[in-house]
């Protein structure tokens, strides 16, 4: 077992939240917080680390109490941690995951005497006229141009420093943010084009209102719904990315110790994620589109290959009929000329005149022999013209 320093403790939650001192000692924050109260460490107040993430100055540190017994709280040892491991199989997703662990995408503390971006200036005197809001009381821009920032009147200052962050840090790392004609905004990252905003979540309200003078059950109120901003910040990727391995995270979210503001490098990671996922899944298309059209064309040579082979296969058929047919008709005629010598001699001019006709239709028939002996059934197709 391993013992809590008091003085080392101290120091230790004055430097970063309670979450990441607690995943240092290996316990959870609820357990720290115990220990902490034991040993009477003070500890930072809420809302101390959202006042730093937002460039204000926190709370005062309270000192070190002293103590003339300090109490004896052991642990449990844990593992010395291994260093970030990255998927080396995929150089590209690595590349994000170092960039992220480095602390390369952290958003910088506000500077209240800097320049405002061009687009956030913009994208707030679209909204700043707190006139028009829909059915939720959601601002709406009086015209396309500006980010997309879906929030109410309460958190719309804070959505706008929180866009000035992402919109700093991708530019940072050599990216652009522009607005699309439809009032989409696009992270460019890589000749890629994603889309993100930013909104507040809309909840439901459920009121019950009594419905008769003196309720006694359930049964006497009406339930009246309502839905009004939730009051939290949400990032949001709206690009699509495939189904596969790896499924990119879409939403960022406020949460009970969290804020969006401290998740500003995680959502650029994912803008940057997500870029590669599209790149990937446009390079897949197009490699099967060119799959596709290639076997498109083997197949039609195939079948241009097939016709040509079995027209040539019943050229080969019809010549061996017409071989065969001129090979009986010549033995039919030679049997017919030893015949027809012995018959009667009147007759002979007769049976010499067919046994020429006849020789001459077997040469016809004959594919061996180029020069056909003229027929008046060549003549056929004259029948046509009349």
């Amino acid at each position: 077992m391993e013992q809590y320093d008091r003085e080392e403790l101290y120091e230790k939650v004055w430097e970063k939240p309670m979450l990441k001192v607690a995943e240092e000692y290996g316990v959870s924050s609820v357990a720290l917080g115990k220990t902490c109260r034991k040993l009477c460490v003070p500890v930072p107040g809420r809302g101390h680390w959202a006042k730093l993430a937002h460039g204000h100055e926190g709370v005062r540190k309270i000192p070190l109490p002293k103590l003339d017994k300090v109490p004896v709280i052991f642990r449990s040892p844990i593992a010395a941690k291994k260093p970030p491991s990255f998927d080396q199989a995929d150089p590209e997703l690595s590349d994000v995951d170092q960039l992220f662990s480095s602390g390369a995408l952290n958003a910088q503390p506000v500077d209240p005497t800097a320049r405002t971006h061009p687009l956030i200036r913009h994208t707030a005197s679209l909204l700043r006229s707190r006139s028009r809001k829909d059915e939720h009381g959601i601002l709406l821009p009086r015209d396309v141009g500006g980010l997309e920032v879906k929030v109410s009147e309460g958190t719309l200052e804070r959505a706008l420093q929180v866009m000035a962050q992402v919109v700093a840090v991708l530019e940072r790392q050599g990216y652009s943010v522009t607005v699309s004609d439809t009032g989409r905004t696009i992270a460019v990252i890589n000749n890629e084009r994603v889309f993100f905003g930013i909104e507040e979540p809309i909840r439901k309200v459920v009121v019950q209102k009594p419905r008769v003078p003196n309720p006694t059950d359930r049964w006497d109120y009406d339930e009246m719904v309502s839905y009004e901003p939730g009051g939290k910040l949400t990032l949001c990727i709206h690009s699509d990315t495939p189904w596969g391995e790896r499924e990119e995270r879409k939403r960022w979210s406020d949460a009970k110790v969290q804020r969006v503001e401290s998740r500003i490098a995680d959502f650029v990671a994912g803008l940057m994620r997500t870029a590669i996922a599209q790149r990937r899944r446009e390079e897949k298309r197009k490699r099967d589109e060119a799959e596709k059209e290639k076997r498109a064309r083997e197949r039609a040579q195939l079948q241009k290959d097939v016709q040509e082979e079995e027209e040539k296969l019943k050229a080969f058929d019809d010549w061996m009929d017409a071989w065969e047919r001129a090979e009986r008709m010549r033995r039919f005629i030679a049997a017919y000329a030893k015949k027809s010598s012995s018959w009667s001699a009147e007759k002979q001019t007769k049976y010499k005149a067919w046994i020429e006709w006849a020789t001459q239709q077997a040469d016809r028939v004959d594919p061996f022999i180029s020069e056909k002996p003229p027929s008046v059934l060549d003549r056929k197709h004259e029948f046509s013209r009349w």
